[in-house]
């Protein structure tokens, strides 16, 4: 039997969007629990019920971001889909948000609660999706049946974050145009 009061989907929402909006304003370490509750309207103790720390309230708030803007489309090529898909990511791992929660998982352990969470609720279902894809283009004989799915999924998906962890640059579309383009030209059946 669970005691007390159950959760507000409405209440969280309203958190996570806050997270959103405040590290459009601040940094990281500037995040409060207070300014947090202030901005979504509800108290310190209904945060603290949720989640244990800041570090997993940005997780949430960037799981919540890809669940609603990062899919693939029915009834378009591949090569589109990925174009989609790597220009929606960018665009998620260009904003406050991305960069913070890419550097805190850079930043905890390999195997760290925080990078375990982000790897089987955000990178794992991710990838599964991105495998599928490929291996339709492979069934339907766009791509060459011989090439490593997973080596391929580096080869789309490696650089943007790369880019991003490493360099700390932005990848825009032009970026992300000739990385599809060069990645296509080794994958690409030679008929």
């Amino acid at each position: 039997m669970r005691v007390g009061r159950p959760r507000s989907e409405a209440a969280k929402k309203a958190i996570l969007q806050a997270i959103i909006q405040l590290l459009e304003e601040t940094s990281y370490s500037d995040l409060t629990i207070e300014s947090i509750a202030n901005v979504a309207g509800v108290g310190k103790a209904t945060i603290y019920r949720w989640w244990t720390h800041k570090t997993f309230l940005v997780l949430d708030a960037f799981l919540l971001t890809v669940e609603t803007n990062l899919k693939f489309h029915e009834n378009t090529t591949f090569r589109e889909n990925f174009r989609q898909h790597l220009n929606t990511l960018s665009a998620m791992l260009n904003s406050s948000l991305g960069r913070t929660i890419v550097s805190l998982v850079a930043e905890s352990g390999a195997d760290s609660e925080l990078a375990n969470k982000f790897t089987s609720e955000y990178l794992k279902p991710r990838r599964e999706q991105s495998r599928k894809l490929l291996q339709a283009a492979i069934d339907n004989g766009e791509i060459q049946p011989s090439i490593n799915l997973d080596i391929v999924l580096d080869m789309f998906y490696g650089p943007v974050y790369f880019r991003i962890l490493i360099y700390k640059k932005d990848v825009d579309s032009t970026y992300i145009d000739s990385l599809i383009e060069q990645v296509m030209k080794g994958i690409t059946s030679m008929n």
